[in-house]
């Protein structure tokens, strides 16, 4: 249904995009399972509220939880538009469609452990608290934090690879599917922008490792991610400038 709503008013798509993935495939009815139970594993990871204390603990989950389901929601829009897009079923997109849903589901946990220590870590430091690091050690201790931003780059690093790689084969088969020059182009942009969206969390990997003996370091491939707005309103604003000169030039 969701699908459908998407599809027909064009929501976040290109209208110069030929759909030629309309009819919903069992691939994608598997994946949208597996989405769904990614969001249901969030909110059944954390306890029934048995007080009125516990209550108010959970409430503190509220923007992990949403901050989570925001970014699982953005991988299950970039899967739906690639099969709407190009409507592949062939062995090849099955594997990697396996993989990205395998490291979907496994790194649920791990994303919500991070997110949640990183909100409290950040409350803390904006309200002030002198004793910010208590709470976090509760959870874990601080010289595990940098493993903790391994684990978590490295899944982020393999799932936004595998939306990269598949777009990238979409475009390899562009005479097959046979796009134009405005369907080239935003292939391309997709399977930029998921390169991206894994290069980011593979340096923090690689910062943490390089100077994972320092006390610095975890914040450092912390606040690595902060890039992310830089980059895109950077990069994204050359690519429309692009696309709008390709699209007047069609014209």
């Amino acid at each position: 249904m969701i699908r459908d709503h998407l599809k027909a008013n064009l929501i976040g798509m290109n209208k110069e995009f030929r759909y030629r993935g309309e009819d919903q495939t069992r691939i994608e009815t598997l994946s949208d399972a597996v989405f769904a139970l990614a969001i249901t594993m969030l909110i059944i990871s954390t306890k029934v509220p048995e007080s009125f204390d516990e209550l108010l603990l959970f409430m503190q989950d509220l923007i992990p939880f949403g901050l989570c389901m925001a970014l699982i929601i953005y991988i299950w829009y970039e899967h739906f538009q690639f099969f709407i897009r190009y409507g592949f079923r062939n062995a090849r997109i099955v594997l990697m469609n396996s993989i990205l849903l395998f490291f979907t589901l496994f790194y649920v946990f791990p994303l919500k452990f991070l997110v949640r220590i990183l909100v409290r870590m950040y409350s803390n430091l904006l309200f002030g608290d002198a004793g910010m690091f208590q709470g976090i050690n509760n959870s874990i201790p601080m010289g595990d934090m940098d493993l903790l931003m391994i684990i978590y780059g490295i899944g982020a690093c393999i799932i936004f690879s595998m939306l990269m790689l598949m777009f990238r084969y979409a475009l390899k088969k562009k005479e097959e599917l046979e796009l134009n020059d405005i369907e080239i182009f935003d292939t391309k942009s997709s399977m930029y922008t998921h390169a991206i969206m894994a290069s980011v969390p593979a340096i923090s990997v690689l910062l943490s490792l390089i100077f994972g003996s320092f006390w610095f370091s975890s914040m450092l491939s912390g606040f690595f991610y902060m890039t992310y707005p830089i980059i895109f309103a950077i990069y994204g604003s050359k690519r429309n400038k692009l696309r709008k000169q390709l699209l007047a030039h069609k014209k």
